[in-house]
């Protein structure tokens, strides 16, 4: 809950014009663990000094707080409360609310659907019980690859967008699953962005054209009552030589693009009130051991950026684990463990360099990739040298689950489990596996994929650790039209949601 509170009375029984300063905090609600932590923000505006001081309303009894923000709960249950208190005017004040539980919250489950595929996963048979947040694909800002002039927000879901073509036969595909996802419990967001949009979002985050691109991103949320949106701003962090943006200057519009979006939201009826503040969602990337910065930790403002959203999760997935060539072995697409410097990333690495940075556990949700990617014949497994190794086949709607399953890769080779990093995969042999209804199809030797048993160790890991929870990406591969299931979904559902079965 945010609330701010103090200021001057006024005169002569009217009412009193507004406070020229004004304190908001970030995040103004949390669910934390026992003696779980989190780093708080504050954004002062109206004063030129924009520092806080920080106090717990309820004193050592609530936790403690660091002068930057930084607050460690207390290890008994209850409602605590962070006050944020402007270096300028410390009569003006926001409240963060920190509840504690007795056992760490349910985890996350936050599923990505293509509408630009909604076609091949009909929107009538997708189960919002099997996902905590159902996430929209998907729109993009305007300049980027979709077009369009920067500021706007540019559709990018096909017709999915268009009117009358949902199962009612009245709405659109996508307003049909934002009222299904509420119906179910389940908040709805919309993705932003993508890989390649960068440079769409560097030029609509530009001082001058932030307010504009803020206020339109708002009004779309507002117009089809998401609950909040997924800022999915995957390149040119690292700043882009064209438009004369280097990296610092990148990620000072990032965060400056969502410190706008919550005060925009903070400004409309829609997000106002307990449990109805606009949500801020943004896939970030597991890290390599060997380029840990010293301590064992990310770059700062990726701890930043983690802390300023309600959930920052790994794009673990695919190439986001697995490389090919360059001193690399073959390796696995989200494994859990068993990071060396020739397979230099694992989920519970990358997660405790986060945390390392000052980023609570309960902040960050692990990938889960709903297809598969693989390595020519000369791999038949992990862990194995790929200089030589000419086939890498990382494509994911090519080998999404339902391929995998239609072209015979998961009914031949050798199914392998990997106790070490908790993965499975498919080893072939032979001169590797080409599918025959596809013979163009380069040999796979080694397969990495997922399953029940690597779903249901993710989940209990997720459970047991208090990592946040996970993502999947996307949904919309995992549908088997044939037999109308969706089997690695139910498996989501039942280890991370066993209380929705």
């Amino acid at each position: 809950m945010l609330a701010a509170c103090g200021g001057g009375g006024g005169s002569g029984g009217g009412t009193p014009p507004p406070p020229s300063v004004q304190v908001a905090v970030s995040p103004a609600t949390i669910t934390l663990g026992p003696s779980g932590s989190v780093q708080f923000a504050c954004t002062v505006t109206g004063a030129s000094t924009t520092g806080c001081t920080w106090t717990v309303q309820e004193g050592a009894a609530g936790g403690q707080v660091s002068a930057t923000g930084l607050y460690a709960a207390p290890a008994a249950p209850g409602a605590y409360h962070v006050v944020a208190a402007s270096v300028a005017d410390p009569s003006r004040t926001a409240v963060a609310t920190v509840t504690v539980t007795a056992v760490p919250p349910t985890p996350w489950v936050t599923g990505y659907y293509a509408g630009w595929y909604w076609s091949s996963y009909p929107p009538e048979h997708v189960d919002m019980t099997a996902m905590t947040h159902f996430v929209f694909g998907r729109v993009a800002p305007g300049g980027g690859t979709l077009d369009g002039a920067p500021g706007e927000v540019v559709k990018g879901g096909g017709n999915s967008h268009d009117p009358g073509l949902s199962p009612d036969g009245v709405r659109s595909v996508e307003d049909y699953l934002i009222k299904k996802a509420h119906d179910q419990g389940t908040k709805a967001l919309v993705m932003i962005g993508g890989m390649g949009d960068g440079e769409g979002f560097l030029l609509s985050t530009t001082d001058a054209m932030r307010p504009t691109f803020v206020r339109n991103l708002v009004d779309y949320l507002v117009a089809h009552d998401y609950d909040g949106v997924d800022l999915d701003w995957e390149d040119a962090l690292e700043g882009d030589e064209d438009l004369h943006v280097d990296a610092e200057e990148a990620r000072r519009r990032l965060k400056a693009l969502i410190a706008d979006l919550r005060q925009e939201a903070a400004k409309r009826p829609r997000y106002s009130g307990a449990g109805r503040q606009m949500l801020i969602t943004f896939p970030g990337y597991a890290v390599s051991i060997n380029f840990l910065e010293p301590g064992g930790k990310v770059e700062q403002w990726q701890a930043d950026v983690a802390n300023a959203v309600d959930q920052y999760n790994l794009m673990s997935y695919g190439i986001g684990t697995t490389f090919n060539g360059g001193g690399w072995d073959s390796w696995f697409s989200s494994p859990i463990f068993g990071a060396t410097g020739t397979t230099p990333y694992d989920l519970d690495t990358s997660i405790k360099a986060y945390v390392a940075t000052g980023v609570p556990r309960s902040k960050i949700g692990i990938g889960i990739g709903f297809y598969g990617i693989y390595f020519g014949p000369d791999i038949t497994g992990p862990r194995q040298p790929t200089d030589n190794n000419e086939i890498w086949v990382f494509d994911d709607s090519s080998l999404s689950y339902r391929v995998l399953v239609e072209k015979g890769y998961l009914s031949h080779g050798v199914r392998r489990w990997d106790e070490e990093a908790q993965s499975v995969y498919r080893s072939y042999g032979g001169g590797g596996y080409v599918p025959a209804v596809d013979p163009t199809s380069p040999p796979a030797g080694f397969l990495s994929y997922e399953d029940e048993q690597s779903i249901a160790a993710k989940g209990a890991w997720v459970r047991s650790t208090g990592v946040g929870g996970v993502i999947l990406w996307t949904i919309d591969y995992g549908w088997l039209p044939e037999s109308q299931t969706n089997p690695l979904l139910a498996a989501v559902k039942q280890s991370f949601l066993p209380e929705r079965q």
